[in-house]
């Protein structure tokens, strides 16, 4: 039986279900998680269903739940958007009957109890993975999961920026059907990109970058800076990253910033080169162009920095030698 509808007759079989997500949610954690959900009790409204986990200023409407211990008891989780058991928010989901993996990153999982991993990188977000179940099972969702399952898709492709070969028909194809159940488009839009006058001005403070011998650019926020910003490690280390985007001499960029824990939280992007097996090897994940990390110094950011600047070497190398043939 395919995979999707082994995922569909387990939602069907349980009476409790519990969807989780990755830590520190961007729009992508949130818009699959809360866009399941909400499609999940539009179509079973006799079910108990519930989202949990941490909650930052990326959450858009969403509210999470808080539950008890006990309601883990015979229950179905659904994990979105990380197979990493670091990465998930609640290490609760453990508890469940059944465990269900949805996610789009290339990296595997490390968790030994996984009923039906559901992996494919081939998607460009995890929220195009629900917008595509909700297609394959046939079924409707409303105005407000739609709005969620669309926000996912256009962060995590930052607004279809970050699109494959691979991916980039799927990905407009699965947009085009979520936007079929209207989504507020123009509300989430304005939620992600209108920003108050204090809030435009603190981007100031990240303005300045380093860059290393082949073009990486990259900036050190110490946990200093990011308290004078008033911004959280997370709002600093995701948000600022692409104030170093779209610079012609600049192929890989990377922030680095450090928490009040000391960790470094990494954010590495890149035009058309893949950095995500660097992340990797520290200990993070994520997609070809788009990946981070979380180390435990400015010491080993170091390190990070001197790999990626060996990877924009190799690559600014192949672009010559592909020219001079």
């Amino acid at each position: 039986m395919d995979i999707k509808f082994q995922i569909l007759n387990l939602i069907k079989e349980y009476d409790k279900i519990i969807i989780h997500r990755h830590k520190n949610p961007d729009g992508d954690a949130i818009g699959s998680q809360y866009g399941l959900y909400l499609t999940l009790k539009h179509n079973f409204a006799d079910k108990e269903i519930y989202v949990v986990g941490d909650t930052n200023d990326r959450m858009y409407q969403a509210k999470m739940d808080h539950i008890s211990d006990d309601k883990y008891l015979g229950a179905l989780v659904i994990v979105c958007d990380t197979a990493a058991h670091d990465l998930i928010s609640g290490e609760r989901y453990l508890n469940g009957e059944k465990l269900i993996i949805i996610d789009h990153h290339q990296s595997n999982s490390d968790i030994n109890k996984i009923d039906i991993y559901y992996k494919d990188s081939s998607f460009s977000s995890a929220a195009a993975m629900i917008a595509d179940l909700i297609k394959t099972w046939n079924i409707k969702t409303t105005s407000e999961a739609a709005t969620y399952i669309y926000g996912g898709i256009i962060t995590d492709t930052n607004r279809f920026l970050y699109l494959s070969k691979d991916n980039a028909k799927k990905t407009f194809e699965l947009a085009g059907f979520i936007t079929s159940f209207n989504p507020d488009i123009k509300g989430y839009y304005d939620y992600l990109y209108v920003e108050s006058l204090k809030s435009k001005k603190t981007r100031a403070l990240f303005a300045d970058f380093e860059t290393t011998t082949h073009g990486v650019a990259y900036r050190k926020n110490t946990k200093e800076l990011v308290k004078k910003s008033g911004l959280d490690t997370f709002s600093v280390s995701r948000g600022m990253v692409n104030q170093m985007a779209g610079i012609k001499e600049i192929p890989i960029w990377a922030s680095f910033t450090e928490g009040e824990d000391g960790k470094i939280s990494v954010e590495i992007r890149s035009r058309g080169i893949k950095v995500v097996d660097i992340a990797v090897e520290f200990g993070g994940g994520g997609h070809n162009e788009a990946c981070g990390a979380t180390v435990d110094s400015f010491i080993i950011a170091d390190q990070m920095i001197e790999k990626l600047d060996e990877r924009a070497k190799q690559y600014a190398s192949y672009e010559e030698n592909t020219k001079e043939n």
